[in-house]
């Protein structure tokens, strides 16, 4: 009785201890594929590689957009054949990944009520796609229609989420459930007297808790998508396999990882003769047929053979080489087990020599065991799903692993004033800023200030700080000012209208661009260019709510960085992964959000204040000027002031490459950093881009 007895409390804690490893697994897998918020992000996107999810985004696509515009609904195949083009591509990977980091934040604040997975910008991809069938279709659909996938507020999800913002408390039950294990399958091995009879209970409970779990895990994605609409099951049931299937991969592996220490603990497993083995099959190959019958299965199953050799080379070699390393894996296991579990009940005594220390067999039973169960949380946790990373960092793949402040940026200087911009008197640039993105500009010194729209231009509001004429001079010159004074003496005094604002150089009269439309353009060209990280620079004479606020209007804050501007700054391919691709600076207020960050903090300047090319070429132009010698990032200053405008064949002079590259290194050399933000006028004359790819070494 008192060994029946025992033998149940040895079940017991052989069971708990399988329970308490398998939540101690669960829990580290959770670790690395949940609570990490880029696991997770990565194994969101890689939803998009099951067909019956892609089709589901493009139905919520498409329903997004006819939603915002019901006219649409009579060219529903066309806006439909536009959103089914556009989620199989990385664009739309690049939305559905920040849509998952957004969801993974709000799901670990604690202040959060709930939870809405969703994706913005993606009609902008449809429309592009329109565009090419029809251009008019194209025009009325909304470009930030926003896709919501979908929403937890309540009842087990909710559960399930308030559970996720103790992701804290969870890493250290891991430990505690690892423990817990470890010390019931002790006692379990010391309850009874028989070791090998405990140590093949820890073996079935391992086994039969894996496939609890493996069972548990497979059936999940089937129940929750029986719980949802007939349309998403297929969708709900692929994705979450992504997160589902390594579970069921980690217990079944568990599970024979039991099997195999239960049967050594019974003395079952012997070694397996590999060779002798590959020797047979070598026989049978080699031997002539025997029969017609036989000489016509091997002609076929040569030609099969032969056949995915030339179609499927590379996975033919796979499957060669698994299975060899999975035989020899086996053999040597079997021999080792074979080893621990001693001579079997029927084989007669040895007549000489010693044999195997009890304790050693069992102690290496339990090495193996605790062997099989680490394999099982790698296959658990393994390399996670095939997610297309990132390969190119604007433009060049050599530049992903490059901090920011290891990176050069062509930069623009006054880069809204162009001649293909409406209005715009004294252009400093070639093109426009939507232009400059193209042509590789990833840099953007750009000056905000308020004005009122009118008919006949746009009028500075005036303020306390450009009220003095005399200043405004100083600034950009007599004939700049004369200039705006003309323009404003036609619009007239007092004009009505709504203050917006404007990106102006000083003085709107002479040159206004709407900031929320330029920095629009920004944010569409980030949506369709997911591997591109830009700077802005913004001399701001606007409130630091207001700027803020522009940004947000734009729809660039779904870019901004997010994190501290100073060393050591993150790479490129981090700021990528995150999509946070945009980083903010303002020359005067920083305190409208806290991406927006303090210039002068961040980047050390070389003076801008520059009447002659010779004051250019002097070796007090890379003496230190605004941000001092403390900031992380270094901006290069590089044009000459002829007001009231620019001069394109100074530019074209200055911006030469033996010019430019000669300013470049003396100032590298004077101020022992890499120049970060190289900024010209004109960005088209000359060979600044050139000189930028050789400070970073990619050409």
């Amino acid at each position: 009785m008192r060994g029946r007895r025992a033998a149940a409390v040895s079940w017991v804690l052989a069971v708990l201890s399988a329970m308490a490893l398998a939540t101690a697994a669960l829990l580290t897998y959770a670790e690395h594929t949940v609570f990490s918020s880029d696991a997770f992000a990565d194994r969101a996107a890689a939803t998009l590689d099951a067909q019956p999810v892609r089709d589901a985004a493009a139905s919520r696509l498409t329903n997004a957009v006819v939603g915002v515009r019901p006219d649409l609904v009579a060219l529903r195949p066309i806006v439909e054949l536009g959103a089914r083009a556009v989620v199989g591509t990385p664009q739309f990977r690049s939305l559905v990944r920040r849509a998952a980091l957004e969801a993974h934040r709000s799901a670990f604040d604690a202040q959060a009520r709930g939870l809405t997975f969703q994706i913005r910008d993606a009609g902008l991809l449809a429309a592009d796609v329109v565009r090419r069938l029809s251009p008019g279709v194209a025009d009325r659909m909304p470009t930030r229609a926003i896709t919501r996938v979908a929403r937890i507020k309540g009842g087990v999800q909710g559960f399930m989420l308030r559970l996720a913002e103790h992701a804290d408390r969870a890493r250290v039950a891991k430990w505690i459930a690892f423990a817990a294990a470890l010390v019931l399958a002790l006692a379990a091995l010391l309850v009874t007297d028989s070791r090998r009879a405990s140590v093949l209970r820890l073996g079935v409970a391992a086994a039969g808790v894996g496939v609890v779990v493996a069972l548990a895990a497979a059936l999940v994605p089937s129940l929750a998508a029986d719980s949802v609409g007939s349309a998403d099951r297929d969708a709900v049931r692929a994705a979450l396999g992504v997160w589902l299937d390594p579970i069921t991969a980690w217990a079944v592996a568990a599970s024979v990882a039991g099997v195999i220490v239960a049967l050594a603990a019974a003395a079952i497993v012997r070694p397996i003769p590999v060779m002798a083995l590959l020797r047979g099959v070598g026989s049978t190959v080699a031997a002539p047929p025997r029969n017609g019958l036989e000489r016509v299965l091997r002609a076929g199953i040569a030609i099969g053979a032969g056949a995915a050799m030339v179609l499927w080379p590379r996975a033919v070699l796979g499957v060669v080489i698994v299975a060899l390393g999975a035989l020899l894996v086996l053999a040597a296991l079997a021999e080792l087990l074979a080893l621990a579990a001693g001579p079997a009940a029927s084989a007669a005594p040895r007549p000489r020599g010693p044999g195997v220390p009890q304790a050693l067999r069992i102690g290496t039973v339990v090495l193996l065991a605790t062997a099989g169960v680490a394999t099982a949380a790698l296959l658990a946790g393994g390399e996670g799903p095939a997610v297309a990373r990132v390969g190119r960092c604007n433009g060049h793949a050599a530049l992903c692993d490059r901090r920011v402040d290891q990176v050069a940026f062509l930069t623009t200087h006054n880069a809204m004033a162009a001649p293909d911009e409406p209005g715009w008197l004294f252009a400093t640039q070639d093109a426009g800023i939507p232009k400059q993105l193209e042509d590789g500009v990833r840099a953007f010194m750009i000056d905000t200030q308020y004005g009122i729209s009118t008919a006949r231009g746009v009028a500075t509001r005036i303020t306390g700080e450009n009220t003095s004429r005399a200043k405004l001079v100083a600034e950009v010159g007599e004939s700049f000012v004369a200039a705006a004074e003309r323009v404003g003496r036609r619009i007239g005094r007092n004009p009505k209208g709504n203050e917006e604002v404007f990106l102006c150089h000083t003085l709107c009269e002479v040159g206004a661009t709407k900031a929320i439309e330029a920095l629009r353009s920004v944010h569409r060209f980030l949506v369709r260019h997911p591997e591109e990280v830009v700077v802005l620079s913004i001399q701001d004479e606007t409130s630091a709510a207001d700027t803020a606020e522009v940004i947000r209007a734009s729809g660039l804050v779904d870019e901004v960085y997010l994190g501290d501007a100073n060393r050591p700054w993150p790479t490129l391919r981090e700021l990528i992964d995150r999509d946070e691709r945009v980083i903010v600076l303002a020359e005067n207020r920083a305190g409208g959000a806290p991406w927006i960050h303090h210039q002068p903090a961040v980047v050390q300047e070389t003076p801008f204040l520059f009447r002659s090319v010779a004051a250019l070429e002097a070796p007090t132009s890379c003496e230190p000027n605004r941000g001092g010698t403390a900031g992380s990032l270094l901006l290069i200053n590089h044009w000459v002031d002829t007001p009231p405008a620019p001069r394109v064949t100074i530019a074209r002079r200055v911006n030469a490459h033996d010019f430019l590259a000669t300013r470049v290194d003396r100032c590298r050399e004077r101020r022992g950093m890499l120049p970060n933000l190289v900024a010209v006028d004109f960005y088209r004359q000359g060979d600044a881009a050139r000189v930028v790819d050789e400070l970073n070494r990619v050409r």
